[in-house]
């Protein structure tokens, strides 16, 4: 006889195998570019730290406040596995939670919410075992690029255990991060929401790692991200703070599997609010609906933008005293070591890029979730009155739009703001609001290409994805890697201009991206305009 919590998981293998078959060039992507980018990190730093002064001076140089609000306390610095995980901080950071939020929703909340899990459980499918199985894929595929990530790394004469260690701290990150949003999937409807949660979460643990390593104190263990570098991977290495980070990821999956009996499929624990009985004027006209649709991303990505932007802009003078400190460390943004006069130019022109990274990346999101529309047959309905649909693509594309300089604006501000607060010079306020307004050709080029690819096809999506990684880590990690310079221009966020703030925006660079943007546009509404819809 087989027992109640058996069956409960029941058809677990085959959700896994579905899983795999329809999204294995995900999970490869996932996977190939986290290792490939750790490829990248360690080729270059192998080369520009060959011996054991520099090493000694790379770690002498990161005694600062600012380098541990933006990497954590990472151990063993003088080595060379110490100085890949510092400088692979940043992706580590987002990277892996992204990962694992991406792959662990595909899963739950977006199936459930395209009405697939609904078809899938009226077989003999237990009703957890759409989120074990989730689970499983996820874990399976971090701790892949976990170990692959830490070959790699020993491969470029890091230590064997200490790099070990470190993959699996990656692993173990990014299933904290699968066990909140299959946590999170519980209470929310929509997708979009559950990804919400999951981009906060990860903002706030982030924020308190760079606290509580600053004040070394207890905001430490509030942090996911802090579990990781208490791992110590490079130092005095333990392996129980991962198993601090493992256990949550299994505990919050736990409280998942018991808050799933405790609601319908479709539906969530968090009820929707009663809609009014008739829409107001403004929610019945084509603007005011995306603008609907679309107000609670961009409030979203506004908070999490103005409190990284708010981050960088307080550390500015600690991060110039840093590389004023070790000129050597001034080619991770670009600048001459020799030229002290342009270093907080180039410093500023690099947290502006990392604005103009993150608006774009709105600007991906928000298009691409467009495709839910269709999936849900809520555009087939909306097209079947008057509206074209030039019309409806369009206004959906000028509120994205509208959103993004929305949360452009915001960044640009505060990190102006702060920025003035920390060097106690107000002056370069022009010149960032300037620099901000001068990167929006990098931005709207993605805009464009999200457009192109989901009038074409929208199921060449994930594309716009892997430019769009592909283009700011060449941006945001070339200057230091050294990598060559047509393969750093060929990214529109350093095409633009490698220090816009010194020396201004490139006139042909500015050219091309909004003639390209004008031309990946109108593909989009062409090609949209034509294909069927729901796309095939």
């Amino acid at each position: 006889m087989t027992s109640p919590n058996a069956s409960a998981f029941a058809g677990t293998g085959i959700l896994a195998r579905i899983a795999l078959h329809t999204g294995w060039k995900r999970l490869a992507l996932w996977v190939l570019g986290l290792i490939g980018m750790m490829l990248v990190t360690t080729a270059s730093l192998s080369a520009l730290y060959d011996t054991a002064e520099k090493l000694a001076a790379y770690s002498q140089s990161l005694d600062g406040d600012a380098m541990l609000v933006l990497n954590g306390k990472v151990a063993g610095l003088e080595t060379m596995g110490g100085v890949f995980a510092n400088e692979f901080g940043f992706v580590l950071a987002f990277g892996l939670p992204l990962m694992g939020i991406a792959l662990a929703s595909r899963g739950t909340r977006q199936d459930e919410e395209a009405g697939r899990l609904e078809l899938l459980l009226a077989a003999r499918i237990g009703h957890r075992a759409p989120i074990l199985a989730a689970v499983l894929v996820t874990g399976g595929a971090l701790l892949i690029t976990g170990l692959g990530s830490a070959a790699v790394m020993i491969a470029f004469d890091a230590d064997v255990t200490g790099s070990l260690l470190y993959g699996l701290g990656m692993a173990a990150l990014g299933f904290v991060f699968a066990g909140v949003t299959v946590f999170a999937a519980q209470f929310f409807e929509h997708n979009r929401a559950v990804w919400g949660f999951g981009l906060a979460v990860t903002v706030i643990s982030y924020l308190l790692r760079g606290q509580g390593a600053v004040n070394d104190n207890w905001l430490l263990w509030l942090s996911p991200h802090g579990w990781v570098d208490e791992a110590r991977a490079f130092g005095d290495a333990r392996a129980w703070p991962l198993l601090l980070a493992g256990g949550v990821g299994l505990g919050l999956t736990a409280v998942a599997f018991y808050l799933n009996t405790r609601r319908d499929v479709g539906s969530a624990l968090i009820r929707p609010r009663t809609a009014a009985a008739r829409a107001s004027r403004l929610l019945r006209s084509p603007v005011g609906l995306a603008v609907y649709e679309h107000r609670g991303a961009v409030l979203g990505w506004s908070i999490g933008t103005v409190a990284l932007m708010g981050t960088y802009g307080s550390l500015t003078q600690e991060v110039l005293n840093a590389f004023r400190d070790n000129p050597d460390l001034a080619v991770l943004v670009g600048a001459d070591p020799n030229a002290a006069d342009r270093l907080l130019g180039a410093v500023l022109s690099t947290f502006v890029m990392i604005l103009a990274i993150l608006v774009a990346a709105f600007f991906v999101m928000a298009v691409n979730s467009l495709r839910r529309e269709e999936a849900a047959a809520r555009l087939e309905a909306d097209l079947s009155g008057s509206r074209s649909r030039y019309g409806w693509l369009g206004t959906h594309v000028l509120v994205i739009g509208a959103g993004a300089l929305i949360i452009a604006a915001a960044g640009a501000v505060v990190l102006a703001t702060t920025t003035a607060s920390s060097t106690g010079d107000d002056t370069w306020t022009g010149e960032i609001l300037s620099a901000a307004v001068s990167f929006s050709p990098s931005v709207v080029i993605f805009g464009g290409i999200a457009v192109a690819l989901f009038g074409a096809r929208p199921t060449w999506q994930v594309f716009g994805w892997v430019l769009f990684a592909f283009a700011a880590i060449v941006a945001y990690l070339g200057p230091g890697f050294d990598l060559p310079e047509w393969l750093v221009k060929a990214s529109p966020f350093a095409g633009i201009g490698a220090d816009i703030i010194n020396d201004g925006a490139s006139a042909t660079g500015t050219g091309v991206l909004l003639g390209t943007t004008v031309a990946l546009l109108l593909v989009g509404l062409v090609t949209f305009r034509r294909r069927n819809i729901p796309a095939a």
